[in-house]
């Protein structure tokens, strides 16, 4: 590793346990591009998201579970490419907790649609514009 790139992965780590909304993209079936905002959570190194079945995003990952994520800002940029798995239901219990602690939301208990967990082992992120651009732009994890 080069100088730098630990106090790097400490401070990308920091932030995505404060940031809110992360903006998703998956792949529509004719293979163009669909991009939504989201709330997710980030625990030890994986990242989760609670996505309705009923929707665009859900359906487009029963066709391909490769996703980008993007934190909004256009100055500090934090990119997450993966791959997205329906979580087992005690990694949906567990996570349950962190969303509520989060976002006051228990999707576990919400009935306004039929919630599933999702994660995303990251394969690369991407990040540049957080001071740390002469260390390392891309971490492959």
């Amino acid at each position: 590793m080069r100088p730098g790139t630990n106090e790097r992965w400490r401070s990308i780590e920091a932030r995505l346990g404060r940031e809110l909304e992360l903006w998703l993209t998956t792949i529509r079936p004719d293979d163009h591009p669909h991009m939504e905002p989201s709330w997710f959570v980030w625990l030890e190194n994986v990242l989760y998201m609670a996505i309705a079945v009923e929707t665009q995003q859900w359906d487009n990952l029963l066709g391909n579970q490769n996703i980008v994520g993007a934190l909004p800002s256009t100055t500090n940029v934090l990119i997450i490419e993966g791959t997205a798995h329906a979580a087992d239901r005690a990694t949906t219990n567990q996570l349950a907790d962190y969303f509520y602690n989060k976002y006051e939301w228990d999707f576990t208990e919400d009935d306004s649609a039929d919630w599933r967990l999702v994660s995303v082992t990251p394969a690369r992120i991407l990040a540049w514009g957080d001071g740390y651009d002469e260390t390392l732009g891309v971490r492959v994890l």
